[in-house]
């Protein structure tokens, strides 16, 4: 017994290889947006590591910054004292 394919059958085949090729154009668009996607998450991925990186660093620096002012204000407040007491040994007509 021989088969054979009438025009609804035929339709249908096209019809079905047009939504195929629909279907795999669409997954091949939609390939290379998640591969984009996947190169910016990198990208974006290795910037923030750097800004990480420079928040770490600055966050060291700025507490160099911090202690080394304290420092400065107490040496500055030691050598204030200092002169004072100079000062008050130089009174002309005070002796000490």
């Amino acid at each position: 017994m021989k088969e054979t394919k009438g025009k609804a059958d035929l339709a249908g085949e096209a019809g079905l290889e047009a939504v195929l090729d629909a279907i795999e154009s669409r997954l091949e668009s939609l390939v290379e947006v998640v591969k984009g996607l996947s190169r910016e998450n990198a990208r974006l991925e290795s910037e923030l590591k750097l800004a990480r990186e420079a928040g770490e660093k600055s966050g060291g620096a700025a507490a160099a910054l911090a202690r080394h002012q304290a420092e400065r204000a107490a040496v500055r407040t030691r050598i204030e004292r200092l002169l004072k007491t100079l000062e008050e040994t130089n009174v002309p007509g005070r002796r000490a």
